[in-house]
C-alpha cells in the first residue's frame, strides 16, 4: 500500500481529493518503531503528525507501558496522533506516547502540511472541519470513559 492510498484510508485526510493526497504524500516519510519505544514526550517539541500504517501506539499523559492497551490506544491503520503540530512552530507535546508493539508510521511535517492546505483553500477548509469534527470526538469519548 503507497503512502498516498494509506492517507485516503485516514480517518484525516479520506475526504481530500485524489491531487491532495498525491501532494501530502510527497511531503511524508515512513518510520518503522520498535515496541516499548517512545515516540515522543510531554515537553518534546510539537514538529510532527503522525498516522498509523501498521501496530499500535499507546498514548496518555502519565506513565504507559508496552504491556498495556488502554481505550486511548491507537490501534486502526489509518487513525492518527500529534495534531498540536498542526497549531504552528514552537508548541510542545501535552501528552506521551509509545509504541505498543512492531509498529510502522508515517510522519507529516505539520508546518509544511498546513503550508500545502493553505495554498488549496477549499481541500485545507475541508481537513481543518474534518479535524476539529475528530476532536471533539475524541474528546467526548476521553470524557465518558
Amino acid at each position: 500500500m503507497t503512502i498516498a492510498d494509506l492517507l485516503s484510508r485516514s480517518e484525516l485526510f479520506c475526504e481530500l481529493p485524489a491531487g491532495v493526497l498525491n501532494d501530502i504524500a510527497g511531503i511524508c516519510r515512513e518510520v518503522k518503531v520498535s515496541k516499548g519505544e517512545v515516540i515522543f514526550r510531554i515537553g518534546d517539541l510539537s514538529k510532527d503528525v503522525f498516522i498509523l500504517a501498521e501496530g499500535s501506539v499507546e498514548i496518555g499523559y502519565g506513565l504507559i507501558s508496552a504491556d498495556e492497551s488502554k481505550p486511548g490506544t491507537i490501534r486502526e491503520p489509518g487513525e492518527f496522533f500529534g495534531w498540536g503540530a498542526l497549531a504552528g512552530e514552537g508548541h510542545y507535546r501535552l501528552i506521551n506516547a509509545l509504541a505498543v508493539q512492531e509498529t510502522r508510521l508515517i510522519i507529516v511535517d505539520g508546518v509544511e502540511l498546513i503550508n500545502l492546505l493553505e495554498g488549496q483553500p477549499a481541500a485545507g477548509f475541508r481537513f481543518i472541519r474534518k479535524l476539529l469534527a475528530i476532536i471533539l470526538n475524541r474528546i467526548v469519548a476521553m470524557t465518558a470513559t
